[in-house]
């Protein structure tokens, strides 16, 4: 209390102690720190599993979304794949099977390069038939045994620096490169070779699938290919002489007379009847016939230019297609043959089947008609006139009675 001047005359007060409150106090503070060290601590570690979560997920995201780019690519070569096929199935030539699976390759393949090689028809040979994005092979013609996958019939991969075993054909090649076979029905018939690039070093085992498909329907095609060309020439070849059939001939001749009569040129007929055939088959049996026709036939091929053509049209008888020959021509041709084929040496079990002569009929486009039936006809029955007047002889045909109406017909052809 103070007087009215200020200065203090009394004092009053109240004491507490108030040390546990403090205590408490602090304790409490020390509580509230701790949680709060706590809190921190969680929200922390909660933001750094938001922040792995998220990462998580991003590379799930990146991983879905290679994956998609990766089925979408397959699901793309695959397609190019059957187009391929497809597209194969309808090709009627070698050259067009290369065509397409070189137009195909970089489409289904981009990141690499590649080539394809085809054994040759002694199959001693493999002979480079293409190749995409550039791909530069040594040498264009190897040795079969120059690859491993044509030795062993599997894929065979060569990693770049890796000289344990190298296909001899590739000889030089930096990068890693890879050889698969060519197989049809378990018969090799060539080699699908593909190489890595510098932006693409290695060559995916994903892809080995794809290329061994690639290689496999190339493989079918050449194989359908080579049995419609067997059956082809089963169905126009003879098979004793090997020379055309008497049905290609029909085809062949009619094709010729329409060429024939497009150009104006003429075209001749050759129809040979080998002289006293069936006295080979009864002295010296039908073997010793079989060997003269071939001989004959294989006389007559070697003595034909590359334009003609020689069929066996039945028997004994063999027809030869000249065209651009006119009657003289056609005449002097076959007296060539006939001469010639005089002296033939024919040997059968070492014993020679002595002179072989023949008969020739001789027709011409448009003299003796402009169709196939009335030309053999004409040639058919010059040939008869040959053998009727002693045989070893070439007879032309005789001129028809009513030569205006064939010649109208090759008119009305031309036009």
């Amino acid at each position: 209390m103070r007087d009215s001047a200020g200065t203090i005359v009394k004092w009053f007060g109240a004491c507490a102690d108030i040390e546990d409150q403090k205590h408490n106090q602090q304790i409490l503070e020390q509580q509230i720190k701790e949680r709060t060290e706590e809190l921190a601590d969680a929200n922390t570690r909660l933001q750094q599993e938001m922040v792995e979560r998220d990462y998580a997920r991003r590379e799930l995201d990146e991983q879905n979304e290679r994956m998609l780019q990766d089925l979408t690519a397959r699901s793309q070569r695959a397609t190019l794949l059957a187009k391929m096929g497809e597209l194969l199935q309808s090709c009627v030539s070698k050259d067009e099977v290369f065509a397409a699976a070189l137009g195909f390759a970089p489409k289904i393949f981009p990141t690499s390069r590649g080539a394809v090689g085809l054994l040759n028809a002694g199959r001693n040979l493999v002979e480079v038939a293409g190749q995409w994005q550039d791909c530069q092979l040594p040498v264009p013609v190897f040795e079969p045994s120059s690859c491993w996958a044509l030795r062993t019939g599997h894929p065979h991969l060569v990693v770049a620096g890796d000289t344990t075993a190298p296909c001899a054909h590739a000889s030089g090649v930096q990068n890693t490169y890879l050889c698969i076979p060519i197989l049809a029905q378990g018969e090799a018939l060539g080699i699908l070779h593909f190489q890595a690039t510098d932006q693409a070093p290695t060559l995916a085992d994903a892809e080995l699938s794809f290329k061994t498909t690639f290689a496999g329907q190339v493989g079918l095609s050449l194989a359908n290919i080579r049995l419609r060309e067997a059956l082809r020439t089963q169905s126009i070849k003879d098979p004793l002489t090997g020379l055309y059939n008497r049905r290609y001939l029909t085809e062949m001749l009619e094709r010729e007379i329409r060429r024939a009569v497009r150009a104006e040129q003429p075209l001749g007929i050759l129809m040979l009847d080998l002289d006293h055939f069936k006295k080979f088959n009864d002295t010296y049996g039908h073997d010793a016939g079989d060997t003269v026709l071939r001989e004959a036939a294989s006389f007559l091929t070697k003595s034909i230019r590359v334009e003609d053509m020689v069929c066996r049209f039945g028997g004994e008888e063999f027809v030869i297609i000249l065209p651009t020959a006119d009657l003289n021509a056609s005449h002097a041709r076959a007296e060539r043959i006939r001469s010639k084929l005089r002296e033939l040496t024919v040997l059968h079990q070492g014993q020679s089947l002595g002179t072989i002569t023949v008969s020739v009929g001789v027709a011409v486009l448009p003299h003796h008609g402009t169709s196939p039936q009335k030309l053999l006809e004409a040639a058919d029955a010059a040939l008869y006139s040959a053998k009727r007047e002693g045989r070893d002889r070439v007879v032309d045909a005789a001129l028809p009675s009513v030569p205006d109406a064939e010649l109208t017909h090759v008119d009305i052809a031309k036009s």
